[in-house]
């Protein structure tokens, strides 16, 4: 098990190991093979169980990954921008991941309006990328199974002869420019199984990230707000 160095995290990301019980990850689990939750976590057994089905997406824009989205904006991956849903058309968060997974008092339970699971398999990844910028200035991440690291980096311009070459660019969701035309300062951290971190102020907004591929299957929940263009 790798440590993390917290000196080196940048301003606005926070990790927090066992942030999750063991059982309240058995029950997520259960629901992500058979569709069945409990309603609430005033229910957190295996015998008060509902059906709950859920809609899984995959494909070349996931990077083979399975993903599912709950709430009332999504991200569009075929159209590559996040969209505001029609109300007819959502699926709510579930009570019970509000309520077991946004319950702490850091965490503001109503304000996230947009929840998605990510799932892994060993080959799967995740490309350097911001979170799209329609989406709020925090984010939200648990994580569990396989340890992965999560890559952290910070485009740098280029400098030849006190005269800066490059200009840092962003677009919704990354970098404008090619990346030859940047250097990087790289952070390697490793949030462990029930781990969540926070990705908020520079870190969310100057601050790209990606997941490589491992060796066994890892799963991400994660929590966003709709903040709109800007």
């Amino acid at each position: 098990m790798k440590e993390d160095d917290e000196h080196d995290f940048p301003e606005g990301f926070h990790l927090k190991h066992n942030a999750v019980s063991n059982k309240t990850w058995e029950i997520i689990q259960h629901w992500l093979s058979t569709n069945e939750l409990p309603i609430s976590s005033s229910m957190d057994d295996m015998k008060n169980l509902v059906h709950m089905p859920i809609k899984w997406e995959t494909g070349p824009q996931m990077q083979g990954r399975k993903i599912a989205q709950f709430g009332s904006c999504r991200y569009d991956y075929t159209a590559d921008t996040a969209v505001l849903v029609e109300p007819s058309t959502v699926d709510p968060i579930p009570a019970y991941i509000r309520a077991t997974l946004l319950a702490s008092e850091d965490d503001e339970n109503d304000a996230y309006t947009q929840c998605i699971i990510n799932v892994y398999d060993a080959d799967n990844e995740i490309p350097w990328h911001l979170d799209h910028s329609y989406f709020g200035d925090k984010v939200l991440v648990y994580t569990f199974g396989e340890e992965r690291p999560l890559l952290l980096r910070r485009p740098i311009p280029r400098i030849e002869e006190n005269k800066t070459i490059a200009k840092i660019e962003y677009g919704p969701i990354g970098l404008h420019q090619p990346e030859e035309d940047c250097t990087f300062h790289t952070i390697r951290t490793y949030p462990r199984h029930g781990s969540k971190y926070i990705l908020e102020g520079s870190a969310r907004n100057e601050w790209e990230h990606s997941v490589p591929s491992g060796k066994d299957t890892r799963v991400s929940i994660t929590f966003r707000t709709w903040r709109g263009a800007t």
